[in-house]
C-alpha cells in the first residue's frame, strides 16, 4: 500500500497548496471568466509500464474536481473484467477496485475516455488518458494508433477484437481493448499482446459496448493489423465513419396541403432524382377508383418531405390512400411498395405560380460564363415542355443563345446555355406564361423575367500538386473539399503522372485528400463489419487550404508513406 499512501499524500499538499495560494492572492469576484480547462489526469498508481503489480486496485488522480458519474463512466480495462468494480472517491482522486482477481501474467490497460467532466462547468477531457500494467514479469508493448477523420470525434470508441479462431461479431461480441477519441480525432492502443487484430471506430451511442448496426455510425481499417515481436507498433490506422444502413425508407406521415397538393414525408432522406411522380398514385378504395400524380417536387417542404401534385379532384366522400412504389435512400436501400391513407381537403389554392430563385451554382449566385448553367425553381409543379418553349436567354443586345433544358424535378430546372458567355456580363432569363393556368386553375398572365451575371476568370482560385509513395499499379482519386458545404467538391483521378490539378476552384476552405479505389467504381467505399471487409486506403493532407480569388495553391504534397 506504499504507492497508494505516497499518492494520497502527494493529494493532501497539492490542496494545502491550493489552499495557500487562494488565501495569500485576491481572487476575481464571483461572477468573472467562465471555466473552460478541461480537467486532466495529473498521476496515476501503478504508474505506467509497471510489472509484477499485485494489488487489486488502481488509482487516479485529477487536476480539479470531476463529476464521479461521468468519470466512473469513462473508465475501460482491457481486457474486460467480468464482475465489475467498486469506486472509492477521496477528493480529486478515484481509487478502482477490482471485484474479481486478475488474471496471472496479463496485460492490463485503462482506459479514461472524454466523456469525463469537471464539476464547476462540465467541461470533458480534451483527449483519453491511457495507461497499463501487468500482473507478470513482462508487459505488452503493443501499440495501435491512428485518426478518426469526422466533424464530430469526441468520443468515438476505437474497438479492438483480438483473432483467433471463429467470425469476430461486434455486435455480439465486446472487444478486448477498448480506446476513445479525442477532439483532435486522435486514438491510441496501448498494451497489446502479440497477434492480428479487426479494429473498428464506433460512436457507440448507447455505451454498452457493443455495435448496433443501423444505429451507431462505424468505420472500418483499410489494411491488415498484426503486432509481432518485430512490429509491435502500428501507426496511422485511420476511419472514416458511416452508417452501416440496410433499413429501407418509409413514408412516416401523408396530409393534404390543399385540394391538389399532397405532403408525403419520409422516415429518411430518399434519393430524389429516381422519383418522379410516376411512383406515386392514390386510391379510393371505397369507390375503386385511381388517381395518377401529375407533379412530384420538393419546393419550400421540411426535410425529407415533398410534394405530389393530382390534378384530377379527389372525391372528398372517398375512403383515400397513397401509394408509392420503388423508392429508395441514398444508400440504395429499397421500398417496393407502401400505402398509407389519407385525408382529402376541398380547398383550392389560390396562390398563382411564381419564380422562386434563378441563380448560378457560383458565390453570390453567379453563372459560370465556359459552362453556364441557371438553376430556375418555382413555386408549383410545371410541364417541362412549357419551360423549354417560353424560355429564353437574351444578352444586353437582345441576342438569343441556345439552351438545354434538364429537370431536377416537376419544380426545379437546369438551364445550360450551349456556348460560353461573356466574362462578367448581365444576361436575362425570361419565361413567357401569359394565359397559363395552373392545377388550380389560377391564371398566370405575366413574364417572369430575371437577370443574371457571369462569372470572371479571376473569380475562382485553384490548387495543384502531387501523390507520392503510391504504388503505380493503383487506381487514385484526389478529392478537393469544402469546409463549409458538403455538397461542394471536385474530384481528380491521377494518372501515370501522379500530379493532380484543381482549376477554376469557388474560393473557399477547402480538405484536400486522396483514396486508393481498389474497384475502380470512382467513390469511396467504407468497408464492412459483417462480413468484415476492409475499407479504402485514404490519406489527407495535414492542413486546410484557404484557396483566394487569383491566387491558385501549388506544390501540394498527399504522401501515402507508411
Amino acid at each position: 500500500m506504499a504507492k497508494k499512501s505516497k499518492l494520497i499524500l502527494t493529494g493532501i499538499t497539492i490542496i494545502f497548496s491550493f489552499l495557500f495560494v487562494k488565501c495569500a492572492n485576491q481572487l476575481p469576484p464571483g461572477g468573472g471568466e467562465i471555466d473552460t480547462i478541461p480537467p486532466k489526469i495529473i498521476e496515476v498508481n501503478p504508474s505506467d509500464g509497471t510489472t509484477q503489480y499485485k494489488e487489486n486496485y488502481f488509482e487516479i488522480m485529477f487536476s480539479e474536481y470531476v463529476d464521479k458519474r461521468s468519470v466512473q463512466n469513462a473508465i475501460f480495462v482491457s481486457p474486460s473484467v467480468q464482475k465489475g468494480f467498486e469506486y472509492d472517491w477521496s477528493g480529486k482522486t478515484l481509487t478502482v477496485y477490482f471485484k474479481d482477481s486478475l488474471k496471472k501474467n496479463t496485460t492490463y490497460t485503462i482506459s479514461v475516455g472524454t466523456d469525463a467532466r469537471d464539476i464547476n462547468n462540465g467541461n470533458r477531457m480534451a483527449e483519453p488518458f491511457t495507461f497499463a500494467f501487468s500482473t507478470g514479469n513482462k508487459i505488452d508493448k503493443g501499440k495501435i494508433d491512428g485518426k478518426v477523420y469526422d466533424n464530430s470525434p469526441t468520443g468515438v470508441m476505437i474497438f479492438a477484437y483480438r483473432k483467433n479462431e471463429g467470425e469476430i461479431d461486434p455486435t455480439k461480441q465486446k472487444p478486448d481493448y477498448i480506446s476513445q477519441v479525442g477532439k483532435n480525432g486522435k486514438y491510441t492502443l496501448v498494451g497489446l499482446g502479440e497477434g492480428e487484430y479487426e479494429v473498428f471506430a464506433i460512436r457507440d451511442r448507447i455505451k454498452d459496448l457493443l455495435y448496433q448496426k443501423n444505429s451507431d455510425e462505424v468505420g472500418v481499417q483499410f489494411k491488415k493489423v498484426e503486432l509481432s515481436e518485430k512490429e509491435n507498433e502500428i501507426n496511422n490506422v485511420d476511419f472514416f465513419l458511416t452508417m452501416d444502413d440496410m433499413v429501407s425508407p418509409r413514408i412516416s406521415n401523408v396530409f393534404m396541403k390543399d385540394k391538389h397538393r399532397l405532403a408525403v414525408e419520409f422516415t429518411k432522406s430518399v434519393d430524389s432524382t429516381k422519383l418522379s411522380a410516376k411512383n406515386f398514385f392514390a386510391v379510393d378504395t371505397l369507390n375503386n377508383k385511381k388517381v395518377l400524380a401529375k407533379y412530384f417536387f420538393k419546393g419550400d417542404s421540411k426535410a425529407n418531405q415533398f410534394y405530389v401534385v393530382f390534378t384530377d379532384s379527389l372525391d372528398p366522400k372517398g375512403e383515400w390512400k397513397l401509394v408509392a412504389e420503388n423508392f429508395a435512400d441514398l444508400r440504395g436501400n429499397e421500398n417496393k411498395n407502401e400505402e398509407i391513407p389519407f385525408l382529402t381537403k376541398t380547398e383550392r389554392d389560390t396562390t398563382r405560380l411564381r419564380v422562386g430563385r434563378v441563380n448560378g451554382n457560383l458565390s453570390e449566385g453567379k453563372v459560370d460564363f465556359e459552362k453556364p448553367e441557371i438553376n430556375l425553381t418555382f413555386s408549383n409543379g410545371i410541364d417541362s415542355s412549357l419551360i423549354k418553349e417560353k424560355t429564353s436567354v437574351t444578352d444586353a443586345k437582345g441576342n438569343n443563345y441556345p439552351f438545354t433544358l434538364k429537370k431536377n424535378d416537376d419544380a426545379s430546372f437546369v438551364v445550360s446555355v450551349e456556348s460560353k458567355l461573356k466574362q462578367s456580363a448581365e444576361y436575362t432569363l425570361k419565361v413567357d406564361l401569359k394565359k397559363y393556368y395552373d392545377v388550380n386553375g389560377n391564371k398566370v398572365d405575366s413574364v417572369f423575367q430575371s437577370k443574371f451575371t457571369t462569372s470572371n476568370e479571376l473569380d475562382f482560385s485553384g490548387a495543384s500538386g502531387t501523390v507520392t509513395e503510391l504504388a503505380d499499379s493503383l487506381n487514385t482519386i484526389v478529392v478537393l473539399q469544402s469546409a463549409a458545404q458538403k455538397k461542394l467538391s471536385y474530384t481528380h483521378e491521377l494518372g501515370t503522372k501522379r500530379t493532380f490539378d484543381f482549376k477554376k476552384v469557388v474560393p473557399g476552405k477547402y480538405l484536400l485528400w486522396g483514396f486508393v479505389d481498389r474497384n475502380n467504381n470512382k467513390k469511396y467505399d467504407f468497408g464492412t463489419v459483417k462480413p468484415f471487409t476492409y475499407s479504402e486506403e485514404f490519406k489527407f493532407y495535414p492542413d486546410t487550404l484557404n484557396l483566394r480569388p487569383r491566387w491558385p495553391v501549388g506544390d501540394l504534397n498527399i504522401s501515402f508513406e507508411k
